[in-house]
């Protein structure tokens, strides 16, 4: 089962064409797909972080600790 772009999913629940209980499957989808690309988007950004803290080690250049944080936990 595909999910409907939330701009779509608007356009046929307001016409009526999808009832509430399809546009809420729909959204729960949506929903779930977004949570998983962001906790995606959360591991690259703390791995590219730790990348960049190792290039500051090997350069000798002076790091800032600002915006370090630990990555999400797999759910």
């Amino acid at each position: 089962m595909s999910t409907v772009p939330p701009t779509e999913l608007l356009k046929l629940w307001d016409r009526e064409e999808m009832t509430s209980e399809m546009a809420i499957g729909h959204m729960l989808q949506n929903m779930a797909k977004e949570q998983t690309t962001l906790e995606a988007f959360q591991r690259t950004l703390y791995n590219l972080r730790a990348d960049i803290d190792r290039l500051i080690a090997h350069t000798g250049l002076p790091s800032s600790p600002k915006g370090k944080q630990q990555p999400p936990k797999a759910s």
